[in-house]
């Protein structure tokens, strides 16, 4: 290992959505503000993601993309695809070490890639499920999932829980009164608009801001994440119910890989927008509606905002985040055949308040490069 003035760093995000991607990019933030090299390794469909402050390099990694069929709940469509998965798994095995050969990599971390860890570098494992959400017709099979997940975590040095330690958490069960793997610790909540990164986009992202029209007037924000079919499905189920949703209707439809925008009907949408435009058009939308993702959700917990959460159909981990945050912290939930039908928009509360986390996320970096020699 070189001297603690200089690692080299390896960061791997999950493909499945753009949200491993974006919350990692706190934690390369913190590491690159110290001085350390950071090499990002992800999938190509994701580079539009990455912040270039973020990172010294950015290399492509494969990652095979889950689909969900449009008549099939999301957990079978998962299922089904066990064998592509266990290919990326092998894939990332083979992998890792001709990546730490090549940029002489010290430290790994990665979000939720499972085959991440080595021997020849020290590894961090990042994830907020150590007690796996299955869907209540699998409800027996919960207990071996969570351990199987926790035997995957085990094999890095240390398990990072982007959550708060404590009853005031976002996660509830599923990081929480649960068996966490060995050197577990929480690292607070992890979203690109924490108040460290947010200043170097204020000062950095104006020619990008340039480019979009931001809404003049009071405005409900829709953001649309996760897979297709269901992203297009909740945007047409969303504009279907435009005309009683507060303000006008503005879309994000989270597409990295298009930057073209469009207005029709009296609705403003962006397929893809840079970290500050997002970050401007959250903080004074009077209604946000979004899936209950968790990197969203870590991201609208950063800005104080509410939003009324519809969790993707059959994705038992979002459909439990609805339910466990509905009527806290000023979220609502809805379902989305109720989104479908003759049925009200559920209020919202107003600004979350809470205490902050401590710098956690700090304290554990700076003891994780403590640690080696």
């Amino acid at each position: 290992m070189k001297d603690n003035a200089h690692k080299n760093i390896l960061v791997c995000p999950l493909i499945w959505g753009t949200g491993h991607a974006t919350r990692v990019q706190v934690v390369a933030w913190e590491l690159k503000k110290r001085g350390h090299k950071i090499i990002i390794a992800a999938s190509p469909s994701l580079h539009k993601t990455f912040d270039k402050k973020v990172y010294d390099e950015l290399v492509s990694l494969w990652s095979p993309s889950v689909s969900y069929p449009k008549f099939l709940p999301s957990y079978l469509a998962v299922l089904f695809q066990l064998p592509v998965m266990l290919t990326a798994f092998l894939s990332d095995r083979f992998s890792l070490p001709g990546l730490i050969r090549k940029y002489g990599i010290d430290l790994v971390i990665s979000d939720n890639r499972f085959g991440m860890w080595s021997r020849k570098a020290y590894s961090v494992y990042i994830t907020h499920q150590p007690r796996v959400a299955v869907p209540r017709t699998f409800a027996f099979a919960g207990p071996l999932v969570s351990a199987l997940h926790r035997s995957v975590a085990r094999r890095y040095d240390e398990c990072w829980i982007p959550d708060l330690p404590g009853v005031d958490n976002v996660s509830g069960m599923l990081s929480h009164d649960c068996r966490l793997p060995p050197y577990t610790r929480y690292i607070g909540i992890l979203s690109r608009f924490n108040k460290q990164p947010v200043p170097a986009l204020l000062s950095a992202g104006r020619e990008n801001v340039q480019k979009f029209k931001f809404p003049p007037a009071q405005y409900t924000l829709a953001l649309l994440s996760g897979p297709e079919p269901q992203r297009s499905i909740l945007e047409n189920l969303i504009l279907s119910r435009k005309n009683i949703l507060p303000g006008s209707l503005v879309i994000v439809a989270g597409r990295p890989g298009d930057e073209k925008g469009n207005r029709a009907d009296a609705v403003l949408r962006y397929p893809w927008l840079d970290g500050l435009s997002l970050y401007r058009l959250m903080r004074d939308a009077q209604l946000i509606i979004c899936r209950s993702g968790y990197s969203t959700i870590m991201d609208l917990f950063t800005l104080g905002k509410t939003a009324l959460l519809v969790p993707t159909p059959g994705q038992p981990e979002q459909e439990y985040l609805a339910g466990y945050l509905s009527g806290k912290y000023g979220f609502n939930t809805i379902t989305q055949k109720q989104l479908a039908g003759d049925f009200a928009i559920p209020d919202t509360g107003k600004d979350i308040i809470w205490k902050g986390d401590e710098n956690l996320l700090g304290k554990a970096l700076d003891d994780l490069i403590r640690k080696q020699p």
